[in-house]
């Protein structure tokens, strides 16, 4: 499944009805600060059945509802809906999701128009592998989160967000696939070092150990790197986790701002081997991100401070010389 567009009205900082689209590859969302480019991934997740409050960045649910301006009232209900292709090719089957939320009576989930309860919208999800997709979302204040755990709890981490009850399936599949995956990622972020996951004992409790053996350096556990170190190891773990979710994309929201000019570089190499497995949205400021680009998209504030799409284009190397801003 290829998430082709988004629809937004109403929810956060898009008051009047919002549509984006994207491509396979690599979608990116560019902006000023505090434009409501993060917004989107909330109102993926949100009309994916999320339904914690923290994780689309909200304290209360009227957060959620565009707050009203000068000219604008506030919003009674907004309304997402995401469109998805089953494949590449422009006449493959298409599905359309959406979900709207009132502030007051009974939210509305439909599948191809067709009306389902909250029960049997999430497990019709199951049918296209997006289930789990509102899970894979790494947020530029999280990316660290999994390593400055120590490895009990970072085991522990793991083990939920996969959504397993033995340890031993989460141990083989650490031993696995995903240990595989983390070790070809660090290749590109950190070409001569040496990464690896460990499984450990505590007091009979399992944990989960990452190690660096950098050039020039003793081996250092995770908690010894640097910021940046952490940043992309983390990043490397979470994405290769991400991968046993089945779903067919990614939302990456701003997580390079910690990286020196070589990280940058070796970012590339490591986003496009994630990407030619995923669909990968983003949100950046760096020209390095945004020279990966397949699609572009540009998000802006009107004098009322509603966020609304300036400009979408499909990004070719023309467009990328014209492009001189990060």
């Amino acid at each position: 499944m290829i998430l082709e567009e988004v629809h937004i009205e109403g929810f956060k900082s898009f008051s009047e009805k919002t549509e984006m689209g994207f491509q396979p590859g690599i979608g990116v969302v560019i902006g000023n600060n505090g434009v409501g480019k993060s917004n989107i991934l909330d109102a993926i997740v949100w009309a994916l059945g999320e339904d914690r409050l923290d994780r689309v960045r909200c304290y209360d649910r009227d957060e959620l509802f565009f707050a009203g301006s000068k000219n604008t009232p506030p919003a009674e209900r907004f309304f997402i809906e995401l469109i998805l292709r089953d494949g590449p090719e422009e006449n493959a089957t298409r599905v359309r999701l959406s979900r709207e939320t009132p502030r007051e009576g009974r939210e509305r989930y439909r599948i191809d128009g067709k009306t389902y309860s909250r029960e049997q919208y999430r497990h019709r999800l199951e049918d296209f592998q997006l289930r789990q997709s509102l899970k894979t979302i790494v947020r530029q204040e999280e990316i660290n989160d999994i390593l400055l755990l120590p490895p009990r709890q970072r085991f522990s981490s793991v083990t939920a967000l996969l959504g397993l009850v033995e340890e031993s399936e989460a141990v083989r599949r650490l031993h696995g696939d995903i240990a595989e995956r983390f070790v070809r990622y660090m290749g590109h972020l950190m070409p001569l070092a040496e990464v690896g996951l460990g499984m450990i004992s505590q007091n009979g409790k399992r944990g989960l150990e990452i190690e660096a053996n950098l050039p020039g350096n003793r081996r250092r556990r995770a908690h010894q790197l640097s910021g940046g170190e952490k940043a992309i190891t983390s990043l490397a773990l979470k994405l290769a986790v991400f991968h046993e979710l089945e779903s067919p994309f990614f939302l990456l929201d701003e997580v390079e701002p910690s990286l020196d000019y070589t990280n940058h570089k070796s970012m590339q190499a490591f986003l496009k081997d994630v990407a030619a497995e995923k669909q990968l949205i983003m949100i950046t400021h760096l020209r390095s991100t945004i020279e990966l680009a397949n699609t572009l998209h540009g998000v802006r504030t009107r004098f009322d401070g509603s966020s609304f799409m300036k400009f979408y284009f499909v990004m070719d190397e023309r467009l990328l010389r014209l492009y001189k801003c990060c």
